[in-house]
């Protein structure tokens, strides 16, 4: 054969393999920014929704934070990175009170959503309440969701935010949901947590950041690849300078010191309650889990309300209990 067939057979398994890298990278970019990537701008005005849909406690509760929302202050804080974070702050009205609360929402979801468990809490305690709204959701800035990590930095500032409103001496509670109950989980395993938390409640956490991925990837594009998996991660440190192993909860379990509290869905195929099982067997410290049957990812509340408010009230009644006996109350 002509040696100019050859070449031509040598150019065309470049440009194909050219093609392929190209497609692959090009795959890799969409999946990072689905995965990880802000979904809406942020909005110019914070408004208040027409209509709330009140078939869930969750809608419920959102519906009775609008119906109380001039209590509310906007607030903002910057976090480590610069980025503006918003939440609304409710002061108590007995403004005496050491006592509040944080609560971060899940992935995608309206920070009214935890509204819910901030009136179950407030019926129980006087306190202070502060809604936070996560990065790269509604009123915060940054462009990308880091499912936690990032996140519980930001939680960090927004106690020290708390502190300074109520005092140095304030006792808090933190209520998360999905990402939001990871990043308080990621927060308490670092040594400089606050020891006088009085208590953490996760609902739904993630476990671990990479299975996380492994299964959104299965889930939106219909194959699993781990070498996808370990191209975000790629991108994940050159973007944000950590790493998915930054994400997982389960090995830091151990270190973490105040009471936490562990919500799970038996029929969850987000946090499957395998995932949460592994963090509450790492924890050592005072703990409970509580697993919903036929709940689903973040529902174990709107499934069984009264028990987990009798859980919730229980919780917090025994963090008190701690608080006094190592001197913090």
């Amino acid at each position: 054969m002509p040696l100019i067939f050859y070449i031509l057979i040598g150019i065309l398994i470049v440009l194909i393999v050219f093609a392929a890298i190209l497609f692959y990278m090009t795959f890799c970019t969409r999946a990072f920014r689905a995965i990880f990537g802000r979904k809406e701008p942020v909005p110019r005005v914070d408004r208040s929704p027409v209509k709330i849909d009140q078939k869930t406690v969750f809608g419920k509760g959102r519906n009775w934070f609008y119906t109380t929302r001039t209590e509310y202050l906007n607030v903002r804080v910057d976090s480590f990175d610069g980025t503006k974070l918003s939440g609304y702050f409710r002061p108590s009205a007995d403004r005496s009170s050491r006592f509040a609360v944080i609560l971060m929402h899940a992935y995608d979801e309206h920070p009214t959503e935890t509204a819910a468990y901030a009136r179950l809490l407030m019926r129980q305690i006087e306190c202070h309440v502060l809604i936070t709204h996560e990065r790269a959701h509604l009123m915060s800035g940054g462009r990308y969701c880091t499912y936690g990590i990032y996140e519980s930095v930001d939680l960090m500032k927004w106690i020290g935010f708390i502190k300074r409103q109520v005092g140095e001496d304030a006792r808090i509670f933190i209520v998360g949901r999905g990402i939001g109950a990871t990043a308080a989980l990621l927060a308490a395993e670092q040594p400089d947590f606050p020891t006088d938390v009085a208590g953490i409640i996760a609902d739904s956490p993630l476990a671990n950041l990479e299975d996380y991925v492994l299964r959104e990837i299965k889930l939106r594009y219909s194959f699993n690849m781990p070498m996808v998996a370990n191209s975000l991660d790629k991108r994940f440190r050159e973007k944000l300078n950590t790493g998915f192993s930054a994400g997982d909860v389960v090995r830091g379990a151990a270190r973490i010191r105040v009471p936490v509290l562990l919500f799970s869905g038996a029929d969850d195929d987000v946090t499957p309650p395998g995932s949460i099982r592994d963090i509450y067997d790492n924890l050592r410290c005072q703990k409970r889990l509580i697993t919903v049957d036929r709940a689903t990812h973040l529902m174990a509340y709107d499934r069984t309300p009264a028990t987990i408010e009798r859980e919730v009230r229980a919780f917090v009644e025994h963090a008190v209990v701690r608080l006094v006996s190592i001197g913090k109350m």
